[in-house]
């Protein structure tokens, strides 16, 4: 990979880094908040990705909540210590997993140093994953959503598992918990070093690389109404 593809940083960037704070900060209150299973169901608000309508446009000013946690200075990145090898992950994702998205890859491309994974039985298992719909807010539906992924399958037969967390609303500043939502499953193949597969829509994953004691994959989706989304993954 010599080629690092650019996202359009002038349209999209200093509004993604103003939904990416307050996200975090929404995500640190999920996090420390534990709410009884049994109370789970009459507290919870989904919002299913079939379901996503349009929002007003992202306000250019996010106020800070009282008490908040101090941000971190110094970003989780591809330069990170390399770590032991255990491919498959289970535990739910943040948005420090993914900086090495938000903070590069996805004004920047992939990195050239980065080694190609071009076999699928490399990457079957369980996948951290970010969706990041409506990129350039053309369609007033800027959302961040967090989720687990599961790959299984092979060449010619491979499934996706989307096993929802958590959905964060750009016009509105709120964050919804979707553990409750029946998870959805997309089929499809691998092609030409990448994967696609449909279900709710369509899911294209065209690189995965290995870096730093970590695999990752970037690509695109098609929603059901017509919404463009980005999406990364990482593990472990």
């Amino acid at each position: 990979m010599t080629n690092r593809s650019t996202f359009p940083a002038s349209k999209g960037k200093r509004g993604f880094m103003i939904v990416l704070i307050a996200a975090n900060l929404l995500m640190l209150v999920l996090g420390i908040i534990t709410i009884p299973a049994n109370f789970q169901g009459e507290m919870r608000t989904t919002v299913p990705l079939v379901a996503i309508e349009s929002v007003s446009p992202i306000a250019t000013q996010m106020p800070e909540p009282v008490n908040a946690s101090p941000q971190v200075d110094t970003p989780q990145s591809h330069a990170s210590e390399a770590l032991p090898v255990d491919w498959s992950t289970e535990e739910r994702p943040d948005l420090e997993d993914f900086l090495w998205y938000t903070e590069d890859v996805l004004y920047n491309g992939v990195p050239s140093d980065a080694n190609t994974i071009g076999n699928i039985s490399a990457l079957t298992g369980g996948w951290k994953a970010l969706i990041f719909y409506d990129p350039n807010n053309e369609f007033d539906s800027y959302a961040i959503e967090h989720l687990n992924i599961e790959l299984a399958g092979t060449e010619d037969d491979l499934s996706l598992t989307f096993d929802w967390y958590s959905i964060f609303w750009a016009n509105t500043g709120e964050s919804f918990d979707e553990t409750d939502m029946e998870d959805t499953v997309f089929s499809g193949k691998w092609e030409n070093g990448g994967l696609w597969a449909s279900g709710a829509g369509t899911i294209h994953l065209t690189q995965f690389y290995e870096l730093n004691g970590k695999q990752y994959a970037v690509g695109t989706m098609d929603t059901p109404d017509g919404i463009p989304a980005l999406v990364a993954l990482v593990r472990p």
